[in-house]
């Protein structure tokens, strides 16, 4: 399925970087490892002029902090001339984008070992009167495992082998652990961690974005929920300010809607007791259906009304009966009915 390589392309794209991302960490930590003849010298860096770090024989056993530097870092392997067969070929210059295969159809011819037993490498010079001349090095394979193994045995897991450079040709690479494949499997297993990883981010996001969409949902219809609620408290109170209206209510609602827009008993209490005068007295007070009903004797009525209504528990107060002079002559006898106010205008 053409879509499918793609991604199995772009999955090898992003395991490639990671592995030489890796690779370039580690190279800033090289430790390099010449061999001669059944001895190693190894040093730090890709210097190869830099002052040896150790010495000593294939097999032993190597300090700690060699170790711990190979644990961390690169390991070069120099694979020295002496166990090198060098090998010059020349091609046109047009065969320089072909060069390896050329070079690898030759290689029978010249290598002294089998084809199948051998590693080689090669460097091109640049092409000179129409010819190009291609460097080829070759070295058994079984000798560069051998001494690949025995460097395993003393800790050191060696990350390519080159050929050991001279003063004319820089160094040309022989096995490199990328190529191996063992490595390949490793590009695998890779490949695999990135795809699972971008999967379980996709997977993420995808319940991320689930969990915002129900909650959200959630959130929606408890606002819903609220706004309904509210309007039916804003509809009882309305409705508490008409005693009409409150009187159409079917029994239950019209009991909910006093309880809730009721004033407590002690509360009128409190707020007639503000508003009427020292020079008034009361003879009788009444709470019936929302409503407040008081008489008495006061030396100036019509001020009452006003007191009444400023106390924000009372609105619409009349009197309920004509004003009269009491006996005494200086008293009137006055009759107030005022409705009481909702819980909801109480509050404000």
């Amino acid at each position: 399925m053409p879509n499918f390589d793609i991604l199995v392309r772009w999955l090898d794209i992003l395991s490639g970087l990671l592995l030489r991302l890796a690779d370039a960490r580690r190279n800033r930590n090289m430790l390099r490892v010449t061999r001669s003849g059944d001895r190693i010298l190894l040093r730090s860096g890709a210097d190869p002029d830099a002052q040896p770090l150790a010495a000593a024989p294939i097999g032993a056993t190597l300090p700690e902090e060699i170790l711990q530097h190979a644990r961390g870092g690169f390991v070069l392997l120099e694979w020295p001339r002496e166990m090198t067969v060098t090998r010059t070929l020349a091609a046109p210059a047009q065969a320089r984008e072909f060069l390896a295969g050329v070079i690898f159809n030759q290689l029978d011819r010249l290598s002294p070992w089998p084809v199948g037993q051998i590693l080689h490498g090669y460097r091109a010079t640049p092409a000179e009167a129409g010819r190009v001349t291609a460097r080829v090095l070759i070295a058994r394979k079984a000798d560069i495992d051998a001494t690949r193994a025995a460097l395993a045995e003393m800790g050191l897991s060696v990350d390519r082998v080159v050929a050991a450079a001279d003063t004319s040709h820089e160094p040309i690479i022989f096995w490199a652990k990328g190529a191996a494949p063992s490595d390949a499997a490793q590009r695998r297993r890779m490949r695999l961690f990135v795809g699972g990883g971008i999967a379980a981010y996709v997977a993420l996001c995808a319940l991320t974005v689930l969990g915002a969409s129900l909650s959200a949902n959630a959130l929606q219809e408890e606002a819903s929920m609220l706004a309904a609620r509210a309007h039916a408290l804003q509809k009882r109170a309305d409705a508490a300010k008409n005693p009409a209206v409150v009187a159409a209510l079917p029994p239950p609602e019209r009991a909910w809607v006093w309880k809730e827009a009721s004033t407590p008993a002690v509360a009128l209490i409190d707020a007639l007791t503000r508003a009427i005068p020292d020079n008034a007295f009361l003879e009788s007070l009444g709470l019936e259906g929302g409503k407040l009903r008081i008489s008495g004797l006061a030396e100036d009525a019509p001020p009452l009304i006003d007191a009444l209504e400023k106390t924000g528990r009372f609105f619409d107060a009349h009197f309920s009966a004509p004003t009269t002079r009491a006996s005494d002559g200086r008293l009137f006898r006055f009759g107030i009915e005022a409705q009481l106010a909702a819980a909801t205008k109480k509050g404000k």
